[in-house]
């Protein structure tokens, strides 16, 4: 398997944790790098169902962990 690692810029946030905006920048910055993300996978040879399946099924996992651990804090 040949690894030519690509990176995907993403921004700080500019915005306090506070401040309504900062959903909205979130949102932005993490749409860019999902999408560079995606079409990096389509490019090396991964059609797109099995890249979205598979992504949704990290995204699950990710907030089910995270669940368990702000339960036990």
């Amino acid at each position: 398997m040949v690894s030519t690692r690509q990176t995907i810029e993403i921004s700080k946030p500019q915005h306090p944790v506070n401040d309504a905006y900062r959903a909205v920048e979130r949102e932005e910055v993490l749409e860019v790098a999902f999408r560079d993300f995606v079409q990096m996978m389509l490019a090396a040879g991964w059609n797109e169902p099995e890249v979205a399946l598979t992504l949704a099924d990290i995204a699950d996992d990710y907030v089910m962990a995270l669940a368990v651990r702000v339960a036990d804090k």
